[in-house]
């Protein structure tokens, strides 16, 4: 029902502004004899609530059976101050692997989803200049709009604000740049997109980072004034290496690691109803107690998950209540109150 209400606010532009419902919508809560809506204001608008609750009201009671309740509260500048360096950006977390095809970019996707999801404004910034995943996970290849200042308007989309290489090149087209190229490009992905173009800050910017360890992440730590970074490995030997190395990258540059997400932990076979443990058990676990990181979540194979980053319709929107999506959603509230409240 959650997503049928997200999905039924998606084009609603409500009465008197250029605003969408859903760009305001802060938080969904269902139960058995309602169902309340919890919208965020900015500061300095002054408007009826009673117009706009009423105009909500009737497109949600299009599909929803349940009692609608709807609430409004006033967002203050005074309670959020961006501590990024990015405009418009209160939080940069990091996402890294140190090794390319562990399922980062998935990861990432579907943390930020589930990480809205919890009320807070999100965005991701793709910055795998050579091989960037988000437009073919969102299925989004236009060019984003240019405001005055040549600042570039990041795409929304479930949700989410969007920003990668990938919406300004063609889609098979091959980047070939040298190192000071891809400082230069992620520079500029940092310092010219309007976040807050709508009027409302983020408050959590994922950074999609490329595999390695090398200019593209050196930057980002150097530019951006990171809240933490979360590594992303599968259990294997191989993956763990590299993680290692990742980790050590943001130690030496003072970066707090938020911790360890093992992707394809293993694999339950819908047919026996075993588990087989295809890049070993446990890998993960051992490197977190080893390395004194927490272990986050262990997010197993799964043949919807990967059909769904092919399609560009994230696992999390179309299966908002499978296991997979409940941890990501543990994972999002270990992130909130480690980071917003920490």
């Amino acid at each position: 029902m959650e997503t049928a209400i997200r999905q039924s606010l998606q084009n609603l532009t409500l009465p008197g502004t250029t605003l969408l419902a859903l760009d305001l919508l802060e938080h969904i809560q269902i139960d058995e004899t309602k169902a309340l809506l919890v919208f965020r204001l900015p500061e300095d608008f002054a408007t009826s609530n009673k117009t706009w609750e009423q105009a909500i009201q009737r497109e949600c009671e299009k599909i929803c059976p349940l009692p609608i309740m709807i609430s409004f509260h006033r967002h203050t500048t005074k309670e959020k101050v961006a501590t990024s360096g990015i405009v418009g950006v209160r939080h940069v977390i990091a996402i890294a692997s140190g090794k390319g095809g562990v399922g980062k970019s998935s990861i990432c996707l579907n943390l930020a989803l589930a990480t809205q999801s919890l009320g807070l404004k999100v965005g991701i910034l793709d910055a795998d200049i050579y091989g960037p995943s988000l437009p073919t996970m969102t299925n989004i290849f236009e060019k984003p709009d240019v405001a005055p200042g040549k600042k570039l308007i990041p795409h929304h989309k479930f949700n989410l604000k969007l920003m990668s290489m990938g919406f300004m090149v063609p889609k098979d087209a091959a980047v070939i740049w040298r190192g000071l190229m891809v400082q230069s490009a992620v520079t500029q992905m940092l310092g010219d997109v309007l976040w807050n173009h709508d009027g409302f800050e983020l408050d959590i910017l994922f950074i999609d980072l490329p595999p390695g360890t090398g200019d593209a992440q050196l930057t980002m730590a150097q530019k951006a004034n990171l809240s933490g970074a979360i590594i992303t490995t599968t259990p294997q030997e191989l993956a763990l290496i590299d993680a290692r190395r990742a980790i050590k990258m943001f130690e030496k540059v003072n970066i707090p690691i938020l911790g360890i997400i093992e992707n394809m932990s293993h694999f339950h076979c819908p047919g026996c109803g075993l588990d087989s443990h295809i890049f070993t058990k446990d890998g993960a676990h051992t490197e977190c107690l080893q390395q004194k990181i927490s272990l986050l979540g262990s997010i197993p194979l799964d043949i919807a998950f990967r059909e769904s980053a092919d399609k560009g319709e994230p696992f999390f929107i179309n299966y908002p209540s499978h296991p997979i999506s409940n941890i990501f959603k543990d994972i999002a509230q270990h992130i909130k109150t480690e980071v917003m409240h920490g």
